[in-house]
Parts: structure tokens; sequence; C-alpha cells
């Protein structure tokens, strides 16, 4: 905090100092600007230096000539031809009441990117009926839907 000293009044001037106080300075104050000059410095050592410490440790894969690559595969959802009696589609190999579809995709999808489904029907199935399906498994929030089909053969027409 500075301090007020009085000036000592010039003798015989009988000027205006002599009633006007000065102010002086203590050493004892901190001087912040070197202190922030170290402080963005270091900063700036250790934004270069952060990204060399990181280091992984080498690991030796090993190898198979048989080894497929992993494809993240769609969950399969069939709807059988018994469909309009007993309202079950097969979620794999699991019979699911259409009323749950939506939640047991859910659990299917947990721990996925994506969310995408491949629809089977049977041909007698209608489009009613399929588009029930559609309704739970945009509930379920898919993301894409595909309709599987069988090739045509030569003999049919």
């Amino acid at each position: 905090m500075p301090k007020l000293e009085p000036i000592p009044s010039l003798s015989g001037r009988g000027s205006r100092r002599s009633r006007t106080m000065r102010v002086s300075s203590s050493l004892a104050e901190i001087n912040v600007v070197p202190l922030v000059d170290v402080m963005l410095v270091l900063l700036v050592i250790f934004m270069v230096a952060a990204p060399m410490m990181t280091q992984g440790f080498q690991v030796q894969l090993p190898k198979s000539s048989r080894a497929q690559p992993l494809k993240s595969q769609p969950v399969e959802v069939t709807v059988p031809a018994s469909f309009r009696t007993d309202r079950k589609v097969r979620l794999g190999d699991e019979a699911v009441p259409l009323a749950f579809l939506d939640e047991r995709l859910r659990q299917a999808f947990s721990g996925r990117v994506k969310h995408d489904v491949i629809l089977a029907s049977d041909g007698t199935v209608t489009v009613q009926d399929l588009m029930a399906v559609m309704d739970k498994l945009k509930e379920a929030k898919v993301d894409g839907v595909g309709i599987k089909t069988q090739p045509i053969t030569a003999r049919e027409p």
C-alpha cells in the first residue's frame, strides 16, 4: 500500500508545495509481469513436450493365413408366414412378440455403432403386416433397413 508523506517545506519561499502530500511506494510490492512471462514460457514448453511423452507400446499381433476381417453384420428380423396368427417375428434364432420387438432390438444394438436391420419375410405376408413390423423398427431407432430377397432363377417368369 503506498504511503503518504508530507513534503518538507522549502524555507522562505512560501510555495504551495508545502500543503501537498507526496506518495512514496515501497519495494515490498510484487511485480507480476515477469511472473506472467515465466508462466507463459512454461506453458509453451509443456504444450510442446506433452505430445512427445505419450507413447504406446509395441505389440506383435499373431498372424493367420485364414483370418477374416471383422464386419459389423446387421441384425436380421424375419417375418414368418405364421405372423398373422401369433404376431411373432424372429430376431436371429429367437421368436419375439411384435410388442417387444423394439426393446429387443435396442438390446441387440447395444455396443454397436450402426443400427442396421435386414428384414426378411415370407412371400405370403401382407404389406400391412410388414408396415406393422416397420413401425416397431422405427420405434427402436433403426438407422437403415434392407429387405432380403432371392434372385429370380431362369425358369421363373
